[in-house]
This record gives C-alpha cells, sequence and structure tokens, in this order.
C-alpha cells in the first residue's frame, strides 16, 4: 500500500481554458500541495500537456485503456518521484515527443520543434524530491476533463476540480485552443470564419459542461469538485471554505487569508455585454443560466 503522501493525490484542476484554474492552482500550492515542477505562466502541468495535449494521437486513442492508463502511470511516477519507468513507458515518452516535435499542441501549432525536448529533459533529469514534505500532490491542466473516467479508475484516491465560468464570456474569449483541438468530439462543427467562432465557442462550452456535470453526478461529491469561477471571485471565503472542505484539509487563518486574496474579478467579466447574442440557441441559454450564470 502506497503512503499518505501519495495516496492523498493526485487532486486534478481542469476545464475549459480561461475558467479561472490558475488561481485554483495556486491555492493548491498555497496548502504545500506540489503540482510539479514544469510548468507555464499559466501553471499548467507540461509534462501532462506532452503526453495527452496531442490532437491526432488523442483522437485515435481516447478509447484505448492501456494506453490511457500507460500514460498516467508515466505521470504519477513524475509527480511522486518515482523515475523508473518501463521499455513501454520509454517507448509511449519518446512518441510522444516525437509527434509532439511535428505537430505541436494547438492550432497554432505551439509546443512544436524543440518544446518536447525541454520536457523529456525534465521527466529524465529533475533534481529529486520529496514527496513525503507535500501536504499532497496534483496538477493542473485545463483539458484533463477530457480524461475524468479514465483517472477516476486509476486512481484510487482521486479528486477532480472542474471549474467553469460564464459560457457567454467564453464564446468572446481569444482562449479557443479547446474548441479547435476537440470541438469534433463534442459534435461541435469547427467555425469556418471568425464570425462563426462565438457561437461554436458557445456551443462547445454547454456540451462540455453538461458532460461535467454528468461526471459530478457519476462520482459524487468525494471526488468531484464543481466550481463556479464568477462566484469565486463574488464571495471567495465562501467558496473557499467549501474547496477546502471538498480537499478535507484544515487550515490557519494566515493560509485562509492568503487564499482568499487569490481570486480577483476579470476585467473581461461581462464583455458578452457587448455582442449581439441574438443568434445563440435558447436551450443552450437556459441551461447556462441554470447554472447561475447571467444571461442579461
Amino acid at each position: 500500500m502506497k503512503d499518505n503522501s501519495i495516496q492523498n493525490g493526485p487532486v486534478v484542476i481542469g476545464g475549459i481554458g480561461g475558467s479561472g484554474t490558475r488561481v485554483i492552482a495556486e491555492i493548491l500550492r498555497n496548502l504545500n500541495f506540489y503540482i510539479g515542477n514544469d510548468l507555464n505562466d499559466s501553471v499548467d502541468n507540461l509534462i501532462y500537456t506532452l503526453l495527452f495535449k496531442r490532437r491526432k494521437w488523442f483522437y485515435k486513442n481516447r478509447n484505448n485503456r492501456k494506453i490511457i492508463y500507460r500514460g498516467l502511470n508515466i505521470l504519477e511516477k513524475v509527480m511522486t518521484g518515482r523515475r523508473s519507468f518501463s521499455v513501454p513507458e520509454y517507448i509511449f515518452i519518446l512518441n510522444a515527443a516525437v509527434s509532439m516535435s511535428r505537430h505541436g499542441h494547438n492550432m497554432e501549432r505551439n509546443g512544436s520543434g524543440l518544446w518536447p525536448m525541454k520536457r523529456v529533459a525534465k521527466i529524465f533529469n529533475s533534481v529529486q524530491f520529496n514527496i513525503h514534505t507535500y501536504a499532497g500532490w496534483g496538477w493542473k491542466e485545463p483539458n484533463s476533463h477530457l480524461l475524468i473516467d479514465y483517472m477516476n479508475d486509476f486512481f484510487p484516491n482521486f479528486k477532480y476540480i472542474y471549474a467553469t465560468r460564464n459560457g457567454l464570456d467564453m464564446a468572446f474569449s481569444q482562449n479557443q485552443q479547446q474548441l479547435f483541438n476537440w470541438g469534433p468530439l463534442f459534435g461541435v462543427d469547427l467555425p469556418k470564419t471568425d464570425h462563426d467562432i462565438p457561437l461554436a465557442s458557445f456551443r462547445y462550452w454547454v456540451k462540455a459542461n453538461r458532460l461535467a456535470l454528468e461526471k459530478w453526478e457519476n462520482l459524487g461529491p468525494k471526488r468531484f469538485f464543481w466550481i463556479n469561477y464568477d462566484q469565486l471571485c463574488l464571495d471567495p471565503k465562501t467558496e473557499i471554505r467549501k474547496l477546502f472542505s471538498f480537499l478535507e484539509v484544515d487550515v490557519d487563518e494566515d493560509i485562509f487569508r492568503k487564499c482568499a486574496e487569490l481570486p480577483k474579478i476579470a476585467s473581461s467579466t461581462g464583455r458578452f455585454k457587448n455582442h449581439d447574442i441574438s443568434g445563440f440557441d435558447h436551450e443552450d441559454l437556459m441551461f447556462l443560466k441554470s447554472l447561475n450564470f447571467e444571461i442579461y
């Protein structure tokens, strides 16, 4: 049986890009959770990105439990400081690096070239650390919501934090990576022009959040935590107390205060009010409203 420090994880944070996941990851770091040592400015775990955010590979292997589990096992070893890989795991890492180098991880081919080699170097040459010194471990990568079922089955002590923001604000965001990477997985046609992006983005948001709600219902409150980031910014103390309860952690007042100061109302909040949404599907708008988001 694994020791308690390894048992207390992973706690995984995800959602549609731009939903406030970075702030939640910072809260976990304040709680002394280890979330990796290869992170970008958004605190995304780049090892996860290398292993799983590969569009062509994911479409081909998304139903291959054996392959997905192999990637998760690699990630667990990296995150808990155990660097002994099997031959199939070495091959998995090599193939991930080669495919990422060719194609990148989004429509702009970010992550192509030498980017994956830096990730591989982190995997094999990272400074050793002691997972026992942390309260728990996990990672933040928005695209992780695509693998919730696999992670739930693979990790005995898995907890998932799903962050969401008003889908109408998200529809007019510049961050549409998930729409272009995964829209077809959710039955959403990719936009042909920039004018088509907001409507397609909102459809993707609705479908992704409907599926996340199903995961929440299936996994239950011990393993899945739904957080409305807009509400977190409006009432951080109340929402953070709920988050701490989900994580089963007790913190002193100083740590609680520091965590409560992290959420800030974004300047983009309510930006949809400056746009015409008359063409948006009424049923989709009612779904948005049912999640306590404003639509006018």
